[in-house]
């Protein structure tokens, strides 16, 4: 074939490339034309409002403040249709809403985001509603903005709640392994780092003892376990890592099966004697089992949107250092002794050694469960 001729071929099939993408791009937009013309228009703005509530039965108390959130949000956006709104649009409300008077304060936008965001979910599954959910997408990038300013500034001091709202989050993670971390965290104080360093030997449930081996200022060196940070339990604490225990061999077996690989390639080990092992049965990072705290966080806070909307929020912004907190609190409002507590977190100037030969263990336990509140998980 002479080079004119070769040229020729392929400048036509260059051109046959290019129509046959242009068909391609053709088909897709009257397949989606088509897609758009065949759901059905929907309903005005407050037609939709007064469905959802309709549908959504909400209690008085709570119906009302709902109601101003989707007005502030209609006001702020003009009242555009809601399937017209953008992630943009929400975006912008979350960040320039003026509130009736002042400016809102962040937990209260977030609130606000949470209750229009359950409305488009709502709407989503109606076959008029929204392909996606630009108000979750808008509350979601909105809030890591806010979290990642307020931990440069260093305003964030922390959440604490009640014991009976802890509950909330435990039973919204009924979980064997998770429930145990959640209970263990808040019962003991242990830090993330202390809690992915704990072996199953470290965990004496007879005595209803923990010992941390690996407390903060030692590295990742494990002491022995005569110079190791005493931790004291209750019965509760006991139930939900025994059912742990019950559960724990079973599912490293399973997750052995399914062959997963370690972070250097590794086979899956079933009998690892790591407390929280990842999925290959290796010891979890820190960063890890603040991943898990995430997912728990998250769960309860879909679970008491709607219901109790503050504590939704305080669900959102809690973090595994925060089960501390709440356990140095929980022992400081039932009257606990300074220096028990300060032994019972394992502070640099608090001492369990000390302290058992200044009081004796028996009375440090009864200050500690005198103290510890019960949650009522079992």
């Amino acid at each position: 074939m002479s080079d004119s001729n070769e040229d020729a071929m392929v400048e036509m099939m260059s051109e046959m490339r290019d129509e046959l993408k242009e068909l391609r791009e053709e088909n897709q937009r009257l397949r989606h034309e088509s897609e758009k013309e065949a759901k059905p228009p929907a309903p005005d703005n407050d037609e939709i409002v007064e469905a959802f509530f309709q549908a959504k039965n909400y209690a008085k108390a709570s119906e009302r403040p709902n109601r101003f959130a989707i007005k502030y949000f209609r006001t702020h956006t003009d009242d555009t249709p809601f399937l017209e709104i953008t992630v943009e649009d929400a975006l912008d409300f979350a960040s320039n809403w003026s509130g009736e008077n002042q400016r809102p304060k962040r937990a209260t936008i977030l609130n606000y985001l949470g209750t229009v965001k359950v409305l488009y979910d709502w709407m989503s599954m109606k076959e008029w509603g929204p392909d996606s959910n630009p108000v979750e997408l808008a509350r979601e990038q909105y809030k890591s903005e806010n979290q990642s300013r307020i931990r440069r500034s260093g305003q964030h001091s922390g959440t604490v709640i009640q014991p009976e709202e802890y509950l909330e989050l435990v039973r919204a993670n009924m979980g064997a392994r998770l429930k145990s971390v959640l209970v263990l965290a808040v019962k003991t104080g242990l830090r993330r780092k202390e809690l992915v360093s704990l072996k199953i030997q470290d965990v004496d449930l007879e005595e209803k003892r923990i010992y941390n081996r690996s407390p903060k200022g030692v590295g990742d060196e494990r002491l022995p376990k005569d110079s190791a940070d005493q931790k004291l339990i209750d019965d509760e604490c006991v139930a939900v890592l025994e059912d742990w225990f019950d559960k724990r061999e079973v599912t490293l077996e399973r997750l052995a099966e399914r062959g997963h690989k370690g972070r250097r390639g590794d086979e899956a080990k079933a009998d690892t004697d790591w407390l929280y092992p990842n999925d290959a049965g290796e010891k979890l990072t820190p960063m890890t089992m603040s991943r898990w705290w995430g997912k728990a966080t998250d769960k309860a806070e879909y679970r008491m949107r709607g219901e109790d909307d503050e504590l939704a929020n305080q669900f959102e912004d809690m973090t595994p250092h925060d089960a501390r907190r709440c356990f140095t609190s929980w022992l400081n409002w039932e009257g606990c002794p300074r220096d028990v507590i300060k032994a019972l977190r394992g502070d640099a100037d608090g001492d369990m050694v000390s302290l058992y030969t200044q009081h004796g263990e028996d009375q440090v336990r009864q200050e500690y469960e005198d103290a510890m509140p019960h949650l009522g998980i079992v």
